[in-house]
């Protein structure tokens, strides 16, 4: 399911073996090079440690309580978080990076990130565009096959390559006026001695 990366954030973390209320998601550790969400860096006051991270390989299930967990011993720390430890002391925030093609058109800024909640990794970007553009066009939704290129403070995407090509002229057809016909027509009695 396609869902909007800040509608998972304040979602609490339950605990399958108690039953209760392990902490809430505050931030979300992404790597920029895969848009893959790594871990949810927790808050909440029943925290044994601060910062403390859910890694998403880790969640059970994502239900209409929250975050699914199998208890507490999923809680890690930034040292047990090996690989996701040296993004988070770089934190890397799509939300407001700027948004060029590869012409160097900017094309705006990233209004939010989709995301897939099987896979946990952002699929689309939806691009605010400046106030004149947003007058002609509607929002712009980027998909991840189009970024070729993230940076510390721009996304570079591919510009469209579908060609504008003019339609072929439809043929006139000759007018016909159904009142006048190309036989005229013939009365009923003529018609009779022919069958």
């Amino acid at each position: 399911m396609l869902l909007a990366t800040h509608e998972l954030l304040s979602m609490p973390v339950m605990s399958l073996q108690t039953g209760a209320e392990i902490g809430s998601t505050d931030k979300t550790v992404i790597d920029p090079s895969s848009f893959q969400i790594l871990a949810y860096e927790l808050s909440g006051q029943k925290l044994d440690t601060h910062p403390a991270f859910l890694r998403v390989e880790d969640i059970r299930e994502l239900s209409d309580f929250g975050f699914i967990v199998d208890s507490s011993d999923e809680i890690l720390t930034l040292d047990d978080i090996v690989t996701a430890k040296e993004i988070y002391q770089k934190p890397f925030r799509i939300e407001g990076m700027k948004v060029v093609d590869d012409t160097g058109t900017k094309l705006g800024k990233v209004e939010q990130s989709i995301m897939d909640t099987d896979t946990f990794r952002v699929e689309q970007l939806q691009i605010r565009q400046s106030f004149f553009k947003s007058l002609a066009d509607t929002n712009l939704i980027i998909h991840r096959n189009q970024i070729i290129d993230v940076q510390e403070d721009k996304i570079i995407v591919r510009s469209p390559t579908v060609s504008v090509s003019s339609p072929d002229k439809p043929r006139r057809q000759p007018l016909v006026n159904p009142f006048r016909s190309a036989t005229p027509p013939q009365p009923e009695s003529a018609k009779a001695t022919r069958q």
